[in-house]
Parts: C-alpha cells; structure tokens; sequence
C-alpha cells in the first residue's frame, strides 16, 4: 500500500531577518513573521510527513 502525506506552511514575509528556507539561512534583510523559525519548507515537509503516518 503506498501513502502519501500533503503538507503546508504559510507565514507572512516582511519581519527581520534572516530569511530561513529549508533549514538554509539566506541574508537578507526581511525574513518570515512567525511564532518560530518561520521555516515554510521544514514547517511543510514534517506537515506532510505527519499526515502520511496519519499523525498530524
């Protein structure tokens, strides 16, 4: 049996910096205005995982 988990973040853009994708700190003077790191990338990815192991 295949299972796949879809999964998504959203954070508002335009709080201080550094911008953080994928667990990758890019410079640059805006970031994500977020309660945590503001990851999108990482956030989605264990969302998605999550969901495959219906856990999330």
């Amino acid at each position: 049996m295949m299972r796949i988990g879809h999964g998504f973040d959203v954070h508002a853009f335009g709080g201080e910096g550094p911008l953080i994708i994928g667990g990758v700190r890019i410079p640059f003077d805006k970031g994500f205005i977020a309660h945590s790191d503001g990851d999108v990338a990482l956030h989605a990815l264990t969302d998605a995982l999550l969901g495959r192991c219906r856990n999330g």
